[in-house]
């Protein structure tokens, strides 16, 4: 049985609103035009999304649904896990704590997983996945992990495990993961992170995003953000400068008015001056 409430990124007090938001945001990042590489498997996931949303935004759908749900956990809650128990078995073998970390995200149990990694590296500084798995479990594992982090609120670790992921992925040819992880980044990067720093700080975090490769309208706006970036710290002329590019980017820009203003130059004039150049 799917938890809609897990598709959704959702705890299962979540309100209506909350429902519709995570909605209308995972549509929009799981859209196949924004997952090119991974056509049917975007597909596929927002057939899945669409399904949670249409169960969910009903009250009484998800009542009945809610108690079914709750009835599955239960009766699922007993089974056996022989491969896992095996796992558990040896103790703090590296390798098979390693598995078991892999083991218990592909089945949804990410505390688990994130207490065996936690506990291994605070008692063996030099534990590594990558030397008990093979290059696609270790990916897998990396990225899944990330997610973990991510749900917990956990923003550093989750970047940790997502950069490592994309600095593996990037070097091979199949780059399964890139797309994706490069909007984990993004979004980690941009709207937890930066945000919290302080201007100079924040523009070295919107440099590293630039760095990703990114399409030409997120490329003005994390421009545009760099700009207000310098503003904050009086650095006007590069201020100015990276608001003429991101202008030079998206012509029509959104949200630029304030950082307009302060600098004393019109979204028009900056609009117009880029179109004709």
């Amino acid at each position: 049985m799917i938890d809609y409430y897990d598709v959704l990124g959702l705890g299962r007090d979540a309100k209506p609103e909350q429902i519709k938001r995570s909605y209308r945001k995972l549509v929009k990042k799981y859209h196949p035009d924004r997952n090119k590489g991974r056509g049917k498997w975007a597909e596929k996931k927002v057939r899945e999304i669409i399904e949670a949303y249409d169960t969910l935004r009903d009250a009484d759908d998800r009542a009945t649904y809610d108690r079914r749900l709750s009835r599955h956990l239960r009766e699922t809650s007993n089974l056996d896990d022989p491969y896992g128990d095996s796992l558990r078995n040896r103790g703090e073998d590296p390798e098979a704590q390693a598995k078991l970390v892999l083991h218990s995200l592909l089945n949804a149990e990410q505390a688990e997983a994130v207490a065996i990694v936690e506990n291994m590296q605070e008692k063996y500084p030099d534990f590594d996945l990558s030397h008990y798995l093979d290059l696609k479990d270790y990916l897998d594992c990396e990225f899944l992990l990330g997610e973990a982090y991510e749900r917990l609120g956990k923003w550093r670790e989750a970047l940790r495990y997502y950069e490592r992921v994309y600095e593996e992925e990037r070097e091979r040819p199949r780059r399964y993961f890139l797309p994706e992880v490069k909007d984990r980044l993004r979004e980690l990067y941009c709207k937890k992170v930066a945000r919290k720093l302080k201007p100079m700080e924040a523009v070295s975090v919107y440099q590293r995003v630039l760095a990703l490769g990114i399409q030409k309208k997120t490329e003005a706006y994390i421009h545009k953000k760099i700009a207000e970036s310098y503003f904050k710290a009086s650095k006007m002329k590069k201020s100015k400068m990276h608001l003429e590019k991101a202008f030079s980017l998206e012509p029509k820009l959104k949200g630029a008015q304030k950082i307009c203003q302060k600098l004393g130059v019109s979204s028009q004039t900056l609009a117009k001056a880029n179109a004709r150049n």
